[in-house]
């Protein structure tokens, strides 16, 4: 698919702006974390290796050079026990990564495209780039079914997507998140936006009878919808049961 069509689906480079894909639907994807210590909501925006293991996303550069400093966090989030588990990147590790007590880890913590998790990065000015696969054909969808209402999870576009959370066709789920009534996201479902220079969440609310289908945390209509970023995680809790978030290329 050409470079061309792929703008015109919505699809861009967090770091250029402009796409750079092959026939394989491929891309890359620059994210700044700029300061150690903050934590950063992100999500990988492509397949990379075989599992998007962690070890795979920050693989070595060279033996005992790590692409991500050693000590760096990343906190992965289990709706159910409404908990993070965190790990520890250690180039000296077999998997790169150690538990939070700085264990080797027999395993690498997975990271799947559509799965957001906080990033703590160990130094300043880390700049993290993502090289892989777009992890839906093109003409096809994902469904990412969320079965439980009032429940916060974390999440990512599955489509690295930038723009509008309402962007998207209600029939072929291209072109955008697809976030809203229209996608069939049900009203006074919330998204939670991450904003790490003030470590806070702001909340907003779907709502059909908004002009951009979206409230703020007071119910009061928003004049144009939130907006993300490629590589942009955030939580999403739908108000209804088994609400099925369908995105397409």
């Amino acid at each position: 698919m050409s470079a061309a069509a792929l703008l015109a689906a919505g699809i861009v480079s967090s770091q250029a702006q402009t796409p750079v894909y092959s026939q394989n639907v491929v891309g890359y994807a620059s994210i700044a974390t700029p300061s150690s210590g903050v934590n950063y909501l992100i999500t990988i925006p492509f397949a990379i290796g075989v599992s998007n293991g962690a070890n795979e996303i920050w693989p070595l550069i060279s033996p005992g050079v790590p692409s991500i400093p050693d000590g760096s966090q990343i906190l992965i989030w289990n709706p159910a026990k409404v908990s993070f588990t965190t790990y520890l990147s250690d180039s000296g590790s077999p998997t790169l990564w150690d538990d939070n007590g700085g264990n080797p880890l027999s395993f690498s913590p997975k990271l799947p495209v559509g799965q957001g998790f906080f990033l703590n990065p160990a130094a300043n000015n880390v700049t993290n780039t993502f090289a892989g696969t777009v992890a839906v054909n093109v003409g096809t969808s994902n469904i990412m079914v969320l079965a439980n209402s009032g429940v916060n999870y974390m999440v990512g576009c599955v489509v690295p997507y930038a723009g509008a959370i309402t962007n998207g066709s209600p029939t072929t789920y291209a072109g955008g998140p697809n976030l809203s009534i229209n996608g069939g996201l049900p009203d006074g479902s919330s998204i939670l936006l991450w904003n790490s220079a003030t470590v806070r969440f702001t909340t907003y609310l779907s709502d059909s009878g908004s002009p951009s289908l979206w409230d703020d945390n007071g119910g009061n209509p928003l004049a144009q919808p939130p907006t993300i970023n490629v590589g942009q995680g955030f939580f999403l809790s739908p108000s209804s049961p088994n609400f099925n978030w369908k995105v397409g290329l």
